[in-house]
C-alpha cells in the first residue's frame, strides 16, 4: 500500500492500470476492504489471462518482446509511486486488452496506463491491442495477421498506436494525487456511477441494497 518516502512520509502506491479509472475503487483498494468480483467478471477474467499468455508469448518468441515487465515510477514530491506490468516491452511497450466487445477507439484509461508504460520506457509510441475474449483463444489469435507487425490485423481484433502524451502522463499524475488526498483524509471521493460499476469489485461499498 504504502512504503517510507526517506523523510518519514508515506510514499503511496497506484497501479498503472488505475490510471484515470474510478477514484473511489482506488481508494477503497488502499483502505483494503476485500474484492467481490461478480462471477460472469470471473469468467472474463480467466478468459483475459489465458488470451493475454498464448498472445503473449507469440510476441515473446516470434518477435523478442520481455513479457510481464515490473515498473516503478516514483515521485517523493507528490508523495506517491506507479506500479505496473508491461504485457510485452522490447522498443516500445504493448498492453493487449480482451474484450467481449472491441471498441472503434481506444478507452480513456486504457490510453493513460499505456502512456504510463511508455513514460517508463521512455518511448515515443505504444500498441493497445484489444482481442474478443474467447474460450479458445488460438481460435481467434490463428486468424491474426502479423505480416506488418506490429500494426497487426485481424477479425475480432484491433490494434491502435499511440503516441507518448505528457499532458496526459500529467493528468494522470493528479488523479493520482487526488485519490491520495482522500486516503489521507480518510474521505471517500465520489464515484464515477456508471456502467463500470457492474464490473467493480467493491460495488457491494457503493450500492449495499443491491446486495
Amino acid at each position: 500500500m504504502s512504503e517510507n518516502n526517506g523523510d518519514g512520509s508515506e510514499l503511496i502506491e497506484f497501479y498503472a492500470s488505475e490510471a484515470l479509472t474510478c477514484p473511489r475503487r482506488i481508494y477503497f483498494r488502499l483502505k483494503g476492504y476485500p474484492e467481490r468480483w461478480p462471477e460472469f467478471v470471473k469468467v472474463r477474467l480467466n478468459q483475459g489471462i489465458n488470451t493475454h499468455n498464448v498472445l503473449g508469448e507469440i510476441l515473446k518468441r516470434r518477435f523478442g518482446f520481455e513479457l510481464e515487465k515490473h515498473l516503478v515510477l516514483r515521485s517523493n514530491k507528490l508523495g506517491l509511486e506507479i506500479h505496473g506490468r508491461i504485457d510485452a516491452v522490447r522498443d516500445f511497450p504493448i498492453e493487449i486488452k480482451g474484450k467481449t466487445s472491441l471498441p472503434r477507439t481506444p478507452y480513456d484509461y486504457h490510453l493513460a496506463q499505456l502512456n504510463v508504460y511508455m513514460r517508463w520506457a521512455e518511448a515515443e509510441y505504444g500498441y493497445l491491442y484489444y482481442i474478443r475474449l474467447h474460450e479458445e483463444p488460438m481460435k481467434v489469435i490463428n486468424k491474426i495477421d502479423f505480416s506488418n507487425f506490429p500494426v497487426v490485423k485481424g477479425p475480432n481484433f484491433r490494434a491502435f498506436e499511440v503516441p507518448y502524451d505528457k499532458a496526459l502522463f500529467k493528468e494522470t499524475l493528479r488523479h493520482f494525487y487526488q485519490v491520495k488526498r482522500a486516503y489521507e483524509k480518510e474521505r471517500a471521493p465520489r464515484g464515477w456511477r456508471s456502467f463500470s460499476c457492474k464490473f467493480c469489485p467493491y460495488r457491494y461499498l457503493c450500492f449495499p441494497d443491491d446486495e
